[in-house]
C-alpha cells in the first residue's frame, strides 16, 4: 500500500513526486517574471537572419549594412505598435528654433514629402536615394535574395513589389536620436501608419494589405548621412518590442506593444 501511494504520490505531485521538476518550474516561471520586470522583451522576440538579406549584419536588436530586415514576429493581433530607433554618429538632429514669422529660416525637416509629392526641395524623398524605408514585408527567403541577386548582376531594376518594400515607405534626412514608430492596425480598415518622433507622417499611410507580414526595415547601400554619404556600417537601427522602452508614444491606446503569438523563424 505505501508504495502505491508512494507512485500515486510521484505522478500527483505529491510529497514522494520529482521535487526537482518542480523547482525547475518555479525558476522558469521566476526568470520569466524578473526578466518581465525589468524590461526585457521575450527571447522570442528578434530580428531574423533566415528572412533578412545576407548583406543585413544583426547583432541581437541592432540592425546595421544595407538590404532589407525583418522582424521574426508575425503580426497577428488587431493593432500593434514597435519602434526604431536610429543611430548616426555624428549626424544629431538640430534643436527646434523659436517660432517667429520669419519662414526663412524654417528646419527643412517640418515639409517631409513620401508619396513622389515634389515641393520643390531637395528634401523630398525623390531627391534621396538614401532614405531608409519602414513598414512591413511579407515572408522572405534565400531564393527571394537569389532572385533578386540575379536581377541586379543583369542590369534590372526591380520595382518595390518585387524588391520586398511594397508595405514599406521612404523617410529620409533621418538623424541620430530619431525614432520612428509604425503602428498597424488589421480589424475594420487594415492600415500601416508611419511616426517621426511622435509625429504621424500622413504621406506614409499604408491602406488595406492582406496576408502575413513582419515589422521590416530596408537600408539602401551607401545610406548614412546628407551630402557626403558614411559607409553602410555608419548607420544602425535598434529594433524596439518592449512598451518601457518606448520613447514615443503610440497613436492610440488600442496600438499595444507586438506579441509572439505563435511559432516564429
Amino acid at each position: 500500500m505505501g508504495a502505491c501511494c508512494s507512485c500515486f504520490d510521484g505522478i500527483t505531485g505529491g510529497k514522494h513526486g520529482n521535487s526537482s521538476s518542480l523547482n525547475g518550474d518555479n525558476q522558469s516561471t521566476e526568470m520569466t517574471s524578473r526578466n518581465s520586470a525589468n524590461g526585457i522583451p521575450p527571447p522570442t522576440h528578434g530580428l531574423s537572419r533566415a528572412m533578412s538579406a545576407p548583406t543585413i549584419q544583426i547583432q541581437g536588436f541592432k540592425v546595421s549594412g544595407s538590404g532589407l530586415a525583418l522582424a521574426n514576429i508575425p503580426v497577428e493581433q488587431d493593432a500593434a505598435y514597435w519602434e526604431w530607433h536610429v543611430h548616426l554618429p555624428g549626424l544629431p538632429r538640430p534643436p527646434p528654433e523659436e517660432d517667429n514669422d520669419d519662414d526663412e529660416n524654417e528646419d527643412d525637416f517640418q515639409d517631409v514629402q513620401m508619396n513622389g509629392e515634389d515641393n520643390g526641395s531637395d528634401n523630398s524623398s525623390d531627391y534621396d536615394p538614401y532614405a531608409l524605408k519602414f513598414g512591413v514585408a511579407t515572408r522572405k527567403g534565400r531564393v527571394f535574395y537569389q532572385s533578386l541577386e540575379n536581377a541586379e548582376q543583369e542590369g534590372d531594376e526591380a520595382s518595390s513589389r518585387d524588391d520586398g518594400t511594397f508595405l514599406m515607405r521612404p523617410i529620409p534626412n533621418l538623424r541620430h536620436g530619431d525614432v520612428i514608430g509604425v503602428a498597424v492596425q488589421q480589424s475594420d480598415l487594415p492600415m500601416i501608419q508611419m511616426l517621426l518622433n511622435g509625429e504621424p507622417l500622413m504621406e506614409c499611410t499604408i491602406n488595406r494589405f492582406r496576408g502575413t507580414v513582419f515589422p521590416a526595415v530596408y537600408i539602401p547601400p551607401g545610406a548614412g548621412g546628407e551630402g557626403d554619404r558614411l559607409e553602410d556600417e555608419g548607420i544602425s537601427m535598434t529594433l524596439e518590442f518592449d512598451e518601457d522602452n518606448f520613447k514615443e508614444m503610440s497613436p492610440h491606446a488600442r496600438f499595444g506593444p507586438l506579441l509572439a503569438a505563435r511559432g516564429i523563424i
